[in-house]
């Protein structure tokens, strides 16, 4: 069986309130994206990366897009016993309060073994940003398969990490 190659494209970070402008530009910057970009050609080792525009980036058979700590948030709540067609609805319910913003504008995740009943933990990131960006990476060819964290809570940290990008909470090396 042949090796698929893993394309993880890394969005650069939703614009802050008072905060400089950086390389890569945010969701309101009138210039195009750059995005980190990592490249595996068997899925298991990595094998080329580097900083492109989406139009740039390399093909490969499978694309996970990485999102910024900094632009997700995490809720831990039961899941309610809802249909799937009413469980969004029900989780912008439960999650109104907690939200800092409007709960339809925001583009909510659950785990893939979530249940009913169970306590779960649920991401939560602006869903206009987010559109944007996936819009800009479809629009350059590139089907991304998944969306996923670059930290997520848990028993244990869990981390994800292009090679020369440092987490924005770490200690700088002295």
């Amino acid at each position: 069986m042949a090796a698929m190659t893993l394309l993880v494209v890394s969005l650069p970070p939703r614009p802050r309130l008072g905060a400089r402008p950086q390389a890569g530009g945010g969701a309101s910057s009138s210039a195009p994206a750059e995005f980190a970009w990592g490249l595996s050609e068997d899925g298991l080792e990595l094998t080329a990366q580097g900083r492109a525009q989406a139009a740039l980036l390399p093909r490969a058979d499978s694309v996970v897009v990485v999102l910024d700590p900094r632009d997700v948030s995490w809720h831990q709540l039961t899941l309610p016993k809802a249909p799937a067609s009413k469980l969004r609805a029900a989780l912008g319910s439960l999650l109104e309060e907690a939200l800092l913003e409007d709960p339809d504008s925001v583009h909510l995740a659950l785990p893939a073994e979530a249940r009913a009943g169970q306590q779960v933990w649920v991401a939560a990131t602006d869903r206009a940003w987010l559109q944007q960006h996936l819009t800009q990476l479809e629009a350059a060819g590139l089907a991304v398969e998944r969306v996923v964290p670059a930290l997520w809570p848990g028993d244990a940290t869990q981390v994800h990490f292009l090679e020369g990008q440092t987490h924005p909470d770490a200690d700088p090396e002295p």
